[in-house]
């Protein structure tokens, strides 16, 4: 049972690295994995058999997320912004308490509060971005240049990818390759593919391990940077509000999600 919850996971993770300022790291977060998943990344070769199963859990969960549930979820995005976006809106604000409670255990140093402050404003600052024109011209054919575009870009975007309330695919849709890798997946262009897989994993395998040292010699730092990228990833996805009956679904969907994860955040804690 633990490891279809594991797959089940690994599931929202995929579905959320498609859409442009939902961040896969937040709801590894959110889901309570963040800690486990990157020590597995980086201990894997110490303990392969237990890491391989976990990391593999996630992955298949992921793959089917995406291929499952990217579509419904691209298409709720496009006939119903509001209650969609309330709903991830409700997810990340739910986390919140768990990880506050987590950034505030034992004495806090108020320059931890400059760590908050920095990566809310980088927050607020990547959501000017987010309405960014989506580039309709994807690459077809692979050349030198395009092979280490799609290299820096894969690794840009993972790095990105991994820190919690940063989105991956919007940092593709910044850089004007978006398309090109949406395009890439559903048309399983191989050749385009491999450069841009390459990238992405190197670029978890060194984000990776900064993480976790930061975490493992500043946990109370790293908690409040974290604390500040949640909070601050609301910006990318609030849609507006409506007084109508968007409106009122928007708040039913908030209020599942904020429930939800705040169930989940008491959980871990306990």
């Amino acid at each position: 049972m633990e490891n279809i919850f594991v797959i089940l996971k690994g599931m929202v993770i995929g579905v959320s690295n498609v859409i442009p300022g939902v961040s896969g790291g937040t709801m590894a977060v959110v889901l309570g994995i963040y800690d486990k998943l990157i020590s597995a990344v980086n201990s894997f070769f110490k303990d392969w058999k237990k890491n391989i199963f976990f990391l593999g859990e996630i992955a298949i969960g992921a793959a089917l997320g995406i291929i499952l549930f990217s579509k419904l979820i691209t298409n709720l995005l496009t006939n119903h912004p509001e209650p969609t976006n309330f709903f991830f809106i409700g997810l990340i604000l739910g986390s919140f308490p768990m990880l506050y409670k987590r950034a505030t255990k034992g004495k806090v140093k108020k320059i931890n509060y400059l760590w908050f402050l920095l990566t809310f404003t980088l927050m607020v600052i990547m959501s000017i971005f987010s309405d960014v024109e989506v580039s309709t011209i994807a690459m077809t054919s692979l050349s030198v240049k395009s092979f280490i575009s799609l290299f820096l870009a894969g690794f840009i975007a993972a790095a990105t990818m991994i820190l919690p309330g940063v989105s991956g695919s919007l940092v593709l849709l910044i850089i004007g390759l978006y398309t090109t890798f949406t395009n890439a997946v559903s048309t399983f262009n191989i050749p385009l593919l491999i450069p841009g897989g390459l990238g992405v994993l190197v670029g978890i395998l060194t984000m990776t391990k900064l993480i976790e040292s930061f975490m493992r010699k500043y946990p109370q730092p790293a908690y409040f940077a974290i604390c500040g990228l949640i909070l601050g990833s609301v910006f990318p996805v609030y849609p507006g509000f409506t007084f109508n009956l968007s409106g009122m679904l928007s708040i039913i969907t908030f209020l599942i999600g904020f429930i939800l994860t705040y169930i989940l955040g008491k959980k871990e804690n306990n």
